[in-house]
């Protein structure tokens, strides 16, 4: 593995009203660009950070095949991790209806 690479899992849900805020987010409304796009699938506000659950799986070239999972709302997973901010890092981006754990996504971290 040349560098660092990371998969994103998102679960996106929705949260009724007209607008939601998080800490470090910000605010999110239910007008564009959020919602309200034509062929967005994407309704309603997102859920809170926590209730999503975000993680990420950290492949380097200590951990080879496998990945370490790196919690979007736990910083104390990326100490305990092998993630160094002194390598070149990439973020794979798996969309909408992937979970990003098996295929192309998995494929293209241990190119």
């Amino acid at each position: 593995v040349a560098g660092m690479w990371i998969v994103a899992f998102y679960l996106l849900g929705t949260v009724a009203g007209k607008q939601v805020c998080y800490p470090r987010l910000g605010c999110f409304t239910d007008d564009p660009p959020w919602s309200g796009i034509p062929g967005r699938l994407l309704t309603g506000l997102p859920d809170s950070p926590e209730s999503m659950n975000i993680s990420f799986s950290l492949y380097t070239r200590e951990t080879g095949n496998n990945s370490q999972v790196i919690s979007a709302i736990n910083s104390s997973t990326i100490p305990k991790s092998h993630f160094s901010s002194h390598r070149k890092t990439s973020f794979i981006i798996h969309g909408f209806g992937s979970t990003g754990k098996t295929g192309w996504v998995v494929e293209m971290c241990l190119v």
